[in-house]
């Protein structure tokens, strides 16, 4: 299944929009901060309104950790900024990133290599192939944490004066 994810720039809470092919809304990712923790967290909302996922970011320092939940289940999504690069990796399943999740060009797989998702940028938005609709939830989902994590789209090299 292909679907497309943008972000929503209006007036409102909602972070994201997932689309399908005809144009339809499928999912919105809409922001809600708890009173107490003072924390951000997202919701995944189907277009009837209806919770379909929680998306939690921990404030673990040095690290982007999402706590990603279905249902009763959940997903713990860890990525790390280091000097060579986006290192990424989940708890609570098998699965791994190949590709550059920094330029938002990546594929999710599972332990035998089966390709789980297929995530590519566009100028205006993103391109999501789910090739398991058990999880797609949690695909629409590790798509959104991927793309709330600011990254530089062209680095520039330096060079030294000589």
């Amino acid at each position: 299944m292909k679907l497309h994810l943008k972000r929503d720039v209006s007036a409102g809470d909602a972070c994201f929009s997932v689309f399908d092919e005809s144009g339809a809304e499928k999912f919105r990712a809409v922001q809600v901060s708890t009173k107490v923790t003072k924390r951000t967290n997202l919701i995944l909302l189907d277009n009837q309104g209806n919770t379909a996922a929680k998306i939690r970011r921990l404030p673990i320092v040095g690290t982007c950790t999402f706590v990603l939940k279905v249902g009763r289940a959940h997903i713990t999504f860890v990525i790390v900024p280091t000097k060579n690069g986006i290192l990424s990796n989940f708890y609570g399943n098998n699965w791994h990133i190949n590709g550059s999740i920094a330029a938002k060009d990546f594929t999710v797989s599972d332990v035998d290599n089966t390709v789980i998702l297929s995530h590519r940028r566009h100028a205006d938005h993103c391109t999501l192939e789910i090739f398991d609709p058990e999880n797609e939830l949690y695909c629409i989902a590790v798509s959104v944490c991927a793309n709330l994590i600011n990254t530089i789209e062209k680095p520039v090299v330096k060079t030294a004066n000589i």
